[in-house]
């Protein structure tokens, strides 16, 4: 929410005034007139001119004054919005006098969140308010500046139209599309510390903290007392301190990524990072987020906190440099013990060898390879190609490590590909295991 510190008190620029398409022709008619009358003679003539000049001066006026009767006194929105749907900003106007013509609230939106909005306000007597409101909407993640608002005023003629800004910006974040995963129990995905899942949700209340629902919790860790005694559905959170951290590692160099908007495989790997997130915090992990070798540690204000700080942090993620992988291998060594979940883009041995040797000894350690080539509109899935080869050398050199892989390719869902990962086994660590024995998620 942005409020302007000063209500009572008129903001933005003088207004600007602007003659429409019919205000022109009517103020060069009678500049012409009043002009052309003296050589002619024709007094009535004259007479003409010189009242369409001030028939013209006086609508400036009236829309002026006009644009002067609203102020806005708050903006409100949610400063959250999930990538899909829409979100309401509410703009509360206060009146100033009644206007002589029509008034209309523009508020500044970007196109990607559907474009200008344009609100027609009635007439309000001088300290009357009005909540105002539109709907903003977007299928693609970023932060973005909503407003500030315009009055446009328009006198009774229609002949001028006066602008004044009021209002100040404010930022609203489109957060990555969450998509529910599996409920695989963490003792399934190579061992953990704490219970697991199925364990938990058996547990009195007492060992379990309880939080309201999130969408994509498992409805079995519905807590009904609370619920009934809350009056909003309340689940287990089944927060345990043996619960080990866990790192997502997102891949986000730009030239490993191709396709474009929602559609590309960058958007792909972040809602799947953004999935992935939400859903290991619900299991009582606490979640870091690494990329282009910065790790995005969340705040331990609060659960809600820590995943709505994690998803802006996606929501504003840009395509990395082309080291940004090799960054972020440096920076995993020094991240300490965690459940590893890699997204990773158009990778070969070499780029994984780092990788494979990082998952501490017993810990979970998950990966999703992208044949990202596959975004590029029209792009045959050509097995020949030397990037499959690259990636299927990737894909050996991971489950022959340890990890629990998958291959994902537009067609695949994010849940999907997170299923086929977590429930996978993995290839021994030594001896090497064939090629045919190592793709757990599938031949790429």
């Amino acid at each position: 929410m942005s409020r302007s510190p000063h209500p009572d008190r008129p903001r933005g620029a003088a207004s600007a005034l602007r003659p429409t398409a019919r205000g022109w022709a009517l103020l060069v008619t009678g500049l012409l007139a009043a002009g052309t009358a003296p050589a002619l003679g024709q007094r009535d003539l004259l007479r003409v001119g010189v009242l369409l000049t001030a028939l013209s001066l006086f609508s400036a006026l009236v829309a002026h004054r006009s644009s002067r009767t609203l102020d806005l006194v708050s903006r409100s929105t949610s400063g959250l919005v999930e990538a899909g749907a829409s979100t309401p900003v509410r703009l509360t106007v206060r009146g100033r006098g009644r206007p002589a013509g029509r008034v209309v609230l523009e508020d500044a939106v970007p196109l990607a969140l559907g474009g200008t909005a344009r609100v027609a306000v009635p007439r309000l007597a001088g300290g009357e308010t009005l909540e105002l409101q539109h709907t903003v909407r977007s299928d693609v993640r970023g932060s973005y500046r909503v407003g500030p608002a315009t009055v446009r005023a328009r006198d009774p003629f229609g002949l001028v139209v006066a602008s004044r800004t009021v209002g100040e910006a404010t930022d609203l974040d489109v957060l990555p599309r969450v998509h529910r995963l599996a409920d695989v129990p963490l003792g399934d995905l190579g061992g953990s510390r704490g219970p697991s899942v199925g364990t938990a949700a058996a547990t009195s209340p007492d060992d379990a903290a309880i939080r309201t629902y999130r969408v994509g919790d498992d409805l079995r860790r519905v807590h009904w007392r609370s619920t009934a005694r809350r009056g909003e559905v309340m689940v287990r959170a089944d927060e345990h301190p043996g619960r080990p951290d866990a790192v997502l590692l997102l891949d986000d160099r730009a030239g490993a990524h191709h396709g474009r908007g929602a559609a590309s495989s960058l958007e792909w790997a972040v809602s799947a990072a953004a999935s992935a997130a939400a859903h290991l915090h619900g299991r009582g992990h606490r979640v870091r987020l690494l990329h282009a070798g910065l790790l995005h540690e969340a705040p331990a204000t609060g659960e809600a906190s820590a995943v709505r700080s994690l998803l802006q942090a996606l929501a504003r993620l840009r395509p990395g440099p082309d080291d940004g992988l090799a960054r972020s291998l440096t920076a995993l060594g020094r991240s300490g013990p965690a459940v590893l979940v890699a997204f990773l883009a158009e990778v070969d041995e070499a780029d994984v060898q780092p990788l494979a040797s990082a998952r501490p000894p017993g810990a979970p350690a998950l990966a999703v390879l992208q044949r990202t080539r596959l975004w590029q509109p029209g792009a045959p899935p050509d097995e020949e190609d030397p990037a499959v080869a690259r990636l299927r050398r990737a894909h050996l050199v991971l489950a022959r490590a340890g990890w629990r892989t998958a291959v994902a390719t537009p067609a695949t869902g994010v849940a999907q590909a997170w299923a086929s990962a977590a429930r996978g086994t993995p290839a021994p660590s030594a001896p090497a295991a064939p090629a045919g024995a190592a793709a757990t998620g599938g031949r790429p």
